[in-house]
């Protein structure tokens, strides 16, 4: 009985499990088993077994890094948090994921994603909202203005992923929460689906006429829609040379859906805005360590600033005191304080920490105390950003 990391002779009972929690499985059984064995490391899975030895719970801890302000911090994706059902309701779950923040501290993944059933049960353990998405539904012919080609597309090959990968990138260093991606990540989430399930991806790339790869689109086209998993642009002219080829698709499809970055204000550019917008929230947001995601994450190199806070975590004790933070052109030096000037939860922190929500907007909202000059100390520090993820997992 108790907690440990299940080994590869329990990988049927991890199958089980998972199929058990997340019934679609059984559609994909095979290729489940398959995207265990090939993409989750031994050590990912932690698991809760009962008196007879029996897998009763799991979750996995699967490792990535993450942009913030432009600097890769180490990430801990919980997933598959899962349980039989005559165990639930018991606590096994509670431990788990208090075991899992201690481990992801030791393997210096210094924050940590998921992607929640509840958000009111994540946030007891110290995980909030801090991420949303803005969903289009637009009409193929509000793309209509675009019809003069500019620059030229040609269909991604094999040897491409260098191309997707700096376009891709310098976007991603802009918006707080963005997947590093490896060879891996690319070709076998982003371009492909490793379950199967969907319609066939597309990827087309952009050039300018210099032939300056400036831009991409990754898509599915399905009863008469497209569905476009990713695209990205590094200018307008990237922009409008992919609005074009979305519109060269009218006689196939009769409308275009993007799930994207709420900075992504498309309706600027189309003749008619008036399409279908809905904001739907999305994963939510841990700092781990605090001390040490805030020496991780990248800093402007005009920053001065000095502040204290006290932050309550009950489910991680290192986190669950004042710290006094001080910012001298860029470089950081945090110490301890027992009188701190502001105060919040982890769980307010960690939104303030990727500028999903400003420390001015985490006072107006009465989830952080503290005086006026504290606040805007903070807001130097922790500016406002897109927060965004599109390696769902």
């Amino acid at each position: 009985m108790g907690i440990r990391l299940v080994g590869k002779e329990d990988y049927e009972q991890v199958f089980y499990l998972d199929a058990y929690c997340f019934p679609w499985l059984n559609d994909v059984r095979d290729r489940a088993k398959d995207f265990v064995l090939k993409h989750i490391p031994e050590d990912a899975i932690l698991g809760y077994y009962d008196d007879s030895g029996m897998l009763n719970a799991m979750l996995f801890i699967l490792p990535f890094s993450i942009y913030i302000y432009g600097s890769p911090v180490g990430m801990g994706g919980i997933a598959s948090v899962s349980s039989m059902p005559e165990g639930r309701h018991g606590g096994k779950v509670t431990q788990l994921l208090r075991r899992s923040i201690e481990i992801m501290r030791e393997r210096k993944e210094f924050v940590s994603m998921l992607g929640p059933f509840s958000y009111e049960f994540y946030r007891r353990y110290g995980w909030e909202l801090g991420f949303e998405r803005l969903n289009y539904t637009i009409p193929v012919e509000h793309f209509s203005n675009f019809t003069r080609k500019t620059g030229y597309v040609k269909p991604y090959r094999e040897g491409d992923v260098e191309i997707l990968d700096k376009i891709y990138s310098e976007y991603a260093r802009k918006h707080n929460g963005c997947t590093v991606r490896d060879k891996t990540l690319w070709t076998d989430f982003v371009l492909e689906d490793p379950y199967g399930r969907d319609y066939p991806k597309y990827t087309y790339i952009w050039f300018d006429d210099g032939n300056n790869a400036r831009g991409y689109i990754i898509y599915s086209i399905k009863n008469n829609r497209m569905t476009i998993q990713e695209m990205r642009y590094l200018d307008q002219a990237a922009k409008e040379g992919l609005f074009w080829f979305i519109f060269v698709h009218q006689s196939q499809i009769k409308e275009v859906y993007w799930s994207t970055a709420p900075d992504e204000r498309l309706y600027l550019d189309i003749p008619n805005p008036r399409v279908k917008m809905e904001i739907s929230p999305s994963m939510m947001f841990r700092v781990i360590d605090v001390k040490h995601a805030l020496l991780s994450r990248g800093y402007d190199g005009d920053v001065n600033a000095r502040f204290s806070i006290s932050i309550s975590d009950p489910n991680a004790e290192w986190n669950n005191k004042g710290f006094l933070i001080e910012i001298e052109d860029g470089h950081i030096d945090i110490g301890e304080t027992d009188s701190p000037e502001s105060s919040c939860s982890i769980q307010t922190f960690s939104q303030i920490f990727t500028g999903y929500i400003t420390p001015e907007e985490a006072c107006m909202h009465r989830k952080l105390t503290g005086d006026p000059k504290t606040i805007r100390e903070m807001g130097m520090v922790f500016k406002k950003s897109s927060t965004f993820n599109n390696n769902p997992f």
